[in-house]
């Protein structure tokens, strides 16, 4: 009887490693600038993560650059505690702080018109066997306001 139920829990075991693991995937949703001070840019990013996985994936942090028109505007860590539920896909939200010294040539490229940016990010997904870090490049357009 052992015998059995431990061929059943083998074969069990070895059905979850039969199937392949998908990296989880994140597209930028926004990215705006919401102020503009002598401290500094303030504004938004939202993510879109996407789990293609059949089970949950919890999400640790994200390290990401910004930048806009060219001139890096900000590089930023997240911290987060945040499970992609299985196929399915979970928003991420976040601050970001440009300081005066990035400012000058965030603003510079702004009043020259340019409103493209490029976010180049690593996601810090946590797994049973280990991290796993997915990289994202997005370019888009910045909404003003």
């Amino acid at each position: 009887m052992r015998f059995v139920a431990l061929l059943c829990v083998l074969a069990c075991g070895c059905s979850m490693f039969m199937h392949s693991i998908e990296e989880p995937k994140a597209s930028v949703r926004t990215a705006s600038i919401s102020t503009a001070g002598l401290t500094g840019l303030s504004g938004q990013l939202a993510l879109d993560v996407t789990n293609p996985n059949d089970f949950g994936v919890p999400l640790q942090g994200i390290d990401w650059q910004l930048s806009i028109g060219g001139a890096r505007a900000v590089t930023g860590r997240m911290q987060l505690s945040q499970t992609i539920p299985a196929r399915g896909v979970a928003p991420v939200v976040t601050s970001l702080t440009v300081d005066a010294r990035d400012a000058i040539a965030v603003a510079g490229a702004l009043a020259s018109g340019a409103r493209d940016y490029q976010l180049a990010a690593t996601l810090h997904f946590a797994a049973g066997f280990g991290r796993v870090d997915v990289a994202v490049s997005y370019r888009g357009t910045l909404d003003a306001g």
